[in-house]
């Protein structure tokens, strides 16, 4: 955990003011969700553009091997039907068409290859590499030195590879017509299952369209789950790390909130027992000077005296049940519009005086709600505290309170038309006890959400720099 020591004002003129310091907290704030919002969506694509390059190579390799497996097994039933691999083994060399009847079928056999769909060039080479024949009679009797898809298929592998003529460019492709831009290169061998050996290898050139229409589709399924299988899993990863963010965020919030209410609780205890006694001596003596004397002057001093000495109590008291622990205070039923009227009568010497026009609008038949009186007293107090403030040199002071869902929720609202509260501010109201105030302890807003929160309440705020600012208590009906 790490701590951070906030400097307090000490001098008014310095540039270092309350707004400066929670605005660079939340500037410094590390955003875990915006972190791994742009990480993840990287790394997503990454894994998604890898995963998606290699299932859809999986996918060709699989349909071109399916194809070849099934060439070879149609190939290995006409050899068997056009003479068997017998006719596979022969020095002869056929040159053209007229030798059709000398050596078995194989000129027939080499016809049925090349009728098959897609076939665009055939070959037939002997276990000794040397071409039998060919649709490319030019071709019949020439043997490659080098030929490593033959050696492989020679020994009884299946070699099928997938080419691009306008990438490689050979001069063997050149007869193929402009028409055909991919080939399928298969070698095929043909099997002696008497005698357990290659009787022959057959290399056959297809552009089959039905295959490559099959590839293509397939690479889109295989692209359009990917993109799917990736989006989901992105959008599950950020709800998780979204619901996980608010998780750590209210713990922080609820951390710094236990250790501000120890450091308060301590001071507290320290003012509480230290203060009280002198000002209630300051008071009691303000209160007889005023008694005892006719003189303008001295009355007002004295009135003054004891004004500040009830702020000073005041700072005290919000100490105190700012600090009390949760589970220490005994709701009972507790009326919430008797409560707010007796907190507006006890403010009437600072409407009066400041000039503020008061509008209740309070319906009849108002609920009780379970709380404790004095807590609900002291959270109206810091609230119309904050009002009056804000209006210094008058406005308007609405209050109303209704009911919503049938008698359930009891809606408190307290808007004033002051100054307002700067958007920065309003975003970490609830979180810092930092004031923008000349005089006070920077509790007020805390010690509302404190108290609200123990009563099982929520509170909201709306506010517009210059416009005002309206506050929003709801709680649950007894």
């Amino acid at each position: 955990m790490v701590t951070i020591t906030l400097p307090r004002k000490s001098n008014p003129d310095s540039d270092e003011s309350p707004d400066h310091i929670v605005t660079a907290l939340v500037e410094n704030r590390f955003d875990l969700l915006r972190s791994f919002a742009f990480t993840s969506l990287i790394v997503m694509l990454i894994i998604g553009g890898i995963a998606g390059t290699l299932f859809s190579s999986y996918m060709s390799d699989s349909l071109l091997k399916r194809d070849a497996e099934v060439s070879q097994a149609f190939l290995s039933s006409l050899t068997e039907v056009e003479g068997g691999p017998e006719m596979f083994r022969t020095d002869q060399v056929i040159s053209n068409f007229s030798l059709r009847d000398s050596v078995y079928d194989l000129p027939e056999l080499v016809d049925h290859i090349s009728k098959m769909p897609g076939v665009v060039r055939t070959n037939i080479y002997s276990t000794g590499g040397k071409i039998l024949w060919s649709t490319q009679t030019e071709l019949i009797g020439k043997q490659y030195s080098v030929n490593h898809e033959l050696e492989k298929s020679l020994q009884g592998e299946i070699v099928f590879e997938l080419k691009d003529i306008k990438e490689e460019q050979k001069a063997e492709y050149a007869d193929f017509g402009n028409d055909v831009t991919r080939l399928v290169e298969n070698y095929l061998p043909i099997w002696d299952t008497e005698h357990g050996s290659v009787a022959a290898v057959v290399e056959i050139y297809k552009a089959p369209k039905s295959l490559f229409d099959a590839m293509e589709s397939a690479r889109y399924l295989v692209w359009m789950s990917v993109a799917g299988a990736t989006l989901f899993l992105y959008l599950s990863l950020f709800w998780i790390i979204y619901r996980a963010n608010l998780v750590i965020r209210s713990q922080q919030l609820r951390l710094v909130e236990s250790e501000t209410m120890v450091a308060i609780g301590e001071m507290a205890s320290a003012v509480a027992h230290s203060i009280r006694n002198p000002l209630a001596a300051i008071r009691s003596g303000a209160e007889l000077t005023a008694e005892m004397s006719d003189d303008k002057v001295i009355n007002e001093t004295a009135g003054d005296i004891i004004t500040q000495t009830d702020r000073v109590e005041l700072w005290i008291r919000e100490l105190l049940i700012f600090s009390r622990p949760e589970g220490t205070t005994q709701f009972s039923s507790a009326s919430l519009d008797k409560i707010l009227i007796t907190c507006l009568k006890g403010h009437a010497h600072v409407i009066k005086s400041n000039q503020v026009q008061l509008d209740c609008k309070i319906e009849q038949n108002v609920p009780n709600v379970k709380g404790d009186s004095g807590l609900l007293g002291q959270m109206f107090n810091s609230i119309l505290d904050n009002a009056f403030e804000a209006m210094p040199s008058g406005g308007t002071l609405t209050v109303e309170i209704n009911v919503e869902d049938r008698e359930k929720i009891v809606q408190v609202s307290i808007s004033d038309t002051g100054s307002g509260i700067p958007k920065e501010r309003l975003e970490t109201l609830f979180e810092s006890s930092l004031t923008t105030k000349q005089y006070g302890l920077g509790i007020g807003m805390l010690l509302v959400k404190r108290i609200v929160d123990r009563h099982g309440g929520s509170i909201s705020l709306n506010s517009e720099v210059g416009c005002g600012t309206t506050v929003c208590l709801r709680f649950p009906a007894s």
